[in-house]
């Protein structure tokens, strides 16, 4: 009698946890239900980079609400501008697409959250910092012309600059090791040449070969930012700096080496006609006068701008230059403004609540 008691329990037992088990099942199945599906592993990164998870179908948000909006594909099928968006609220700091000739129109807003930004060759970069430990780190994270984040890549330190050559083939990324500042005589920057196809390092530039008349150089100090890529693909501008002084250099990447130009210039953009290019001269503490220099005269031609221009400036075609500025009007907010490469006019506000641009032309 006693077994078939224990046999009973036992089978009322059983059902209980088979009934339960049915009941935690349907209840999971209800809240996946619920909840975007498994987000595919760029989606992720996405994430990484700032986006947001679950979007593996679009990883766009909506457009901006405007008259009209255009879409994405319609953008980048003629002449864009991708920028940051800098407006207070959830979007702040988010990847934003705009028609080169109409940059305050349709705007498009993307999953991509980033400090820097840079797009060429079909090819973008986007650099966003992470705190680990209390210390800063460098997230790289690059995308195609669909914006969906690939092939993470950190490094120490904070992000300062970033750029693609025209062909998409190369990146490279600059960020502060040590102090934050280029005012600062005490900072240190790691500046990394990268394969953007893969994303994997080729090496910091400081390992290149540096040459100053034909010399072969090497000091303790040696510290590069500011790199703009030539057309072909191998040719790049950057700043080095040594002995507390920036100079222009040349570099070969095949060749993995650097010749120093001219004394002076920092974060040089160079031109589409590759005649000339803009960038920051500093002419007082903090102070940096937006200038443009002809590469085989070397004569300067300060531009219009007034204020003190901290940036790398963007050439919107071969007679202005964009670059980043706080807008004076309030709120002052980071915004783009443009000016003409000869010297002449005034600054124009560009794009309003914007920083890092990037101009791409037609494909």
């Amino acid at each position: 009698m006693q077994s078939q008691e224990t046999n009973s329990f036992r089978l009322y037992l059983f059902a209980g946890i088979v009934l339960l088990s049915l009941l935690v099942a349907g209840f999971y199945v209800a809240r996946a239900a619920m909840r975007p599906q498994l987000a595919a592993p760029e989606t992720i990164l996405e994430d990484i980079a700032g986006g947001d998870v679950g979007q593996a179908s679009s990883p766009l948000a909506s457009p901006l609400p405007t008259e009209r909006a255009l879409t994405l594909d319609q953008l980048t099928h003629a002449p864009f501008l991708i920028s940051l968006n800098v407006n207070q609220g959830p979007d702040i700091g988010k990847v934003q697409v705009a028609a080169l000739d109409a940059p305050d129109g349709d705007k498009v807003l993307t999953g991509l959250r980033c400090e820097r930004v840079y797009f060429a060759g079909g090819r973008g970069i986007c650099l966003r910092r992470e705190i680990d430990n209390l210390s800063a780190r460098t997230l790289a994270t690059f995308f195609d012309d669909t914006f969906r984040a690939q092939l993470p890549f950190r490094t120490d330190g904070i992000p300062s600059r970033a750029r693609v050559s025209p062909d998409g083939r190369y990146a490279v990324l600059t960020a502060f090791v040590l102090g934050h500042s280029y005012a600062d005589n005490n900072f240190s920057t790691a500046t990394i040449l990268l394969d953007a196809q893969t994303g994997v390092s080729l090496g910091n530039l400081e390992e290149f070969t540096v040459y100053q008349d034909g010399v072969q150089i090497d000091y303790p100090d040696f510290n590069y930012w500011g790199v703009t890529f030539s057309q072909d693909g191998n040719t790049f501008y950057a700043t080095l700096r040594f002995n507390l002084t920036p100079y222009l250099v040349r570099g070969n990447i095949q060749e993995r080496t650097v010749s120093v130009l001219k004394e002076g210039v920092e974060c040089p953009s160079l031109s589409p006609d590759e005649t000339r290019v803009a960038f920051k001269k500093m002419i007082g503490a903090g102070y940096w006068q937006l200038t443009v220099m002809d590469l085989k005269s070397f004569v300067e031609t300060p531009l219009a701008e007034t204020g003190s221009v901290d940036d790398q400036a963007e050439w919107l075609d071969n007679d202005h230059v964009l670059y980043g500025l706080a807008n004076a009007s309030p709120p002052p907010l980071d915004s783009v403004f443009v000016v003409p490469a000869d010297g002449s006019g005034e600054p124009a506000l560009f794009l309003e609540a914007a920083t890092s641009p990037a101009v791409v032309q037609a494909p």
